[in-house]
């Protein structure tokens, strides 16, 4: 049963997203109306179309909606209602992703009611400067979430709940350990017990999260290998026997469909040897979407006050020509670097990285390089269909590519624009991180409007060139 905010929670909201009834630009190209709202709106409805605030409170409570289905989604423990509010409020403001991937989550979800607090205490920074807005806001949303703790806690709600358990509740099979985190296994990887001669991850795996995985595919009868918590080729090869048999991307990652179809088998007593008859057990992390790269790409806007104004090289603003700096921005971020487009114009204005506007790439891979990461560059070009499979093969070994496309406004120009390809939808499509657009995060919102074969952007995208960068060993 989906689950609704309170009233209390959208009074929450409301106080700090602010009200326009009248259409405005919100200072980066976007019509937007009411409390933040910006689907129904558009660029001619600025300074004419007006609402009224029940009309502002119904759009909210329907934009709410993503959010609340996260939260209902990633927390397994019981919440009242004014921490369910809570935690859409955060949700809706941050992202569906900063949910997923938190360690409030993680806390949370293991029955740690008290810290929800001093974790929400830690979203209060943007571009690296702490907001006192943000502040006031994690500070309400806390007290929220903290008004009535101790009567959840006397209602028997002593441990998390787990949805994943089999009916004989074995402790060794440790799928719960996959529902409650906010890992994601790719690549493969080890953890603590791991040794050089396997492929390492590029980032902290829990303690016992790759035991936890390889005792459930024992227990599906994908192996009979003992577990040893070493993410290898056999643990990597048996994977992919398991995805191919869910119907997932046989990719060899533990993404979000792959924990789902584990979690799943496992509840309703599936096996290599008792197999689903039909594809309806398939469970979605999120509809339309086959696969993302994970940690999550950030998306950068070209046009946020930030640095939109600032110049590139000679003449152009990062606002009206800076597609390229942005997407590089996020590949670097990706990759660990402390980098916004505005640091990185900072960098390649004192280092000689402009060629009259344009970037010098290689001297771009270059910012904030810390010791033992080191990025090449590449680039290569062809036809349409060559870059795509370029882009798909690479999505699939978890590596995110900027793509140079044509929106065909300029027959003088072979591309127009920069995005960055961040994920595969289910028809193959390529889910992207756009620059160009304040809300063109590919994480936030994988439907069309971030997809790069059916954006309506500019009529639509055609890739002419890929780059990208890798790290070197």
């Amino acid at each position: 049963m989906k689950r609704k905010i309170n009233q209390t929670g959208i009074e929450l909201i409301k106080k700090f997203e602010g009200l326009r009834l009248l259409c405005y630009d919100d200072g980066v190209g976007i019509a937007t109306i009411g409390y933040g709202h910006t689907k129904t709106v558009k660029l001619s409805d600025i300074g004419k179309k007006s609402i009224t605030k029940t009309r502002a409170e119904a759009l909210l409570k329907k934009d709410v909606g993503n959010s609340e289905r996260a939260v209902q989604r990633y927390i397994n423990v019981k919440l009242n209602d004014e921490q369910f509010a809570a935690l859409v409020s955060f949700t809706f403001n941050l992202g569906v992703s900063s949910l997923k991937g938190s360690t409030l989550r993680r806390k949370l979800n293991a029955g740690d009611y008290d810290s929800v607090p001093s974790e929400l205490a830690r979203w209060v920074k943007a571009g690296g400067r702490t907001l006192a807005g943000l502040v006031k806001r994690r500070s309400a949303e806390s007290d929220l979430f903290m008004c009535s703790v101790e009567a959840l806690t006397e209602a028997d709600q002593t441990s998390p709940r787990r949805l994943d358990r089999p009916e004989d509740n074995h402790e060794y099979i440790a799928s719960g350990y996959l529902s409650d985190s906010g890992t994601e296994l790719e690549r493969g990887s080890v953890d603590d017990n791991g040794g050089a001669k396997y492929i390492h991850l590029n980032q902290n795996v829990p303690d016992g999260y790759v035991v936890a995985l390889q005792r459930d595919l024992v227990a599906l009868g994908y192996t009979e290998t003992v577990a040893d918590g070493a993410f290898g080729i056999n643990t990597r090869t048996t994977l992919m026997a398991f995805q191919a048999a869910a119907k997932v991307a046989v990719s060899g990652i533990v993404d979000a469909h792959t924990k789902d179809a584990i979690i799943f088998w496992l509840k309703e007593g599936y096996s290599r040897t008792h197999l689903p008859e039909n594809d309806a057990h398939k469970l979605e992390s999120q509809p339309g979407v086959k696969q993302m790269i994970f940690p999550p790409v950030p998306h950068f806007s070209q046009g946020d006050p930030r640095w939109g104004n600032k110049i590139l090289g000679r003449s152009a603003s990062i606002s009206k020509q800076g597609c390229a700096i942005a997407s590089i921005a996020m590949i670097l971020r990706f990759y660990g670097r402390n980098v916004n487009p505005g640091l990185l114009d900072d960098y390649l204005d004192i280092n000689g990285g402009y060629n009259g506007n344009s970037v010098i790439w290689g001297i771009a891979g270059q910012c904030e390089e810390p010791s033992g990461n080191k990025l090449s560059y590449h680039r290569k070009t062809g036809n349409n269909q060559k870059l795509i499979k370029i882009i798909k093969a690479r999505i699939q070994q978890n590596l995110p590519t900027m793509a140079r496309v044509d929106y065909g406004t300029d027959s003088n120009l072979t591309y127009n624009h920069f995005v960055v390809c961040v994920g595969l939808s289910d028809d193959g499509s390529i889910i992207m991180n756009d620059p160009a657009t304040r809300y063109g995060d590919g994480y936030k919102d994988p439907g069309d409007d971030n997809i790069i074969q059916k954006t309506t952007r500019k009529n639509s995208y055609k890739i002419v060139g890929v780059d990208y960068y890798e790290s070197v060993s």
